[in-house]
């Protein structure tokens, strides 16, 4: 059944996660890698603050996360998709593309929207990570942490696995699929 104009069928459900955990596990290696090089470069006030003996402080660690992790994926994910190709690297890889629910091209507002959105359950994480702990560090609800992600992330997988157009929430909210560009 089509539901939009575009000529190419909509992705499968397991070829979407698939796409999604190459990515992750490929903007991860950029995020270490990118990590690495401010602490070679001793640009990280974290690891300054704690030398110091001043401490961590969990205002400055939430920002170093928006700048150097956050920031980075909003650019990588929003540009990608907004381009021409309408693809992020691992989905190109796997023959997928986003386009609008009409069928067209997305552009980068479009392409923005969905990425804030899809990146919600990983913002949670990292309020978590920052504000739910001890002076220590030491996470004190870690258990209901995950309990709270994963049940995001789920909520997210279930939208797509109920929509005719396999449509995940980021997409439903931004008014765009991801099709198949060719066959596996």
């Amino acid at each position: 059944m089509r539901l939009h104009c575009s000529q190419f069928p909509y992705a499968s459900i397991p070829r979407r996660v698939l796409s999604y955990c190459a990515e992750v596990f490929l903007l991860f290696a950029g995020v270490l890698l990118l990590q690495g090089v401010l602490l070679v470069l001793r640009l990280n006030p974290l690891v300054a603050g704690v030398l110091s003996g001043a401490g961590l402080s969990k205002g400055v660690y939430h920002q170093w996360l928006l700048g150097t992790v956050d920031l980075p994926l909003v650019i990588y994910y929003a540009g990608t998709l907004g381009s021409s190709a309408q693809a992020t690297l691992m989905m190109r890889w796997l023959g997928l593309r986003l386009e609008s629910v009409e069928g067209g091209r997305v552009g980068y507002g479009r392409a923005l929207l969905r990425t804030l959105v899809m990146l919600i359950p990983f913002e949670v994480n990292h309020f978590f990570l920052v504000w739910a702990n001890t002076p220590q560090g030491m996470p004190t609800l870690l258990g209901f942490q995950y309990t709270v992600v994963g049940i995001l992330i789920l909520l997210y997988m279930v939208t797509a696995v109920l929509s005719p157009r396999r449509q995940s929430l980021h997409d439903r909210v931004a008014g765009t699929v991801v099709v198949t560009t060719r066959k596996p």
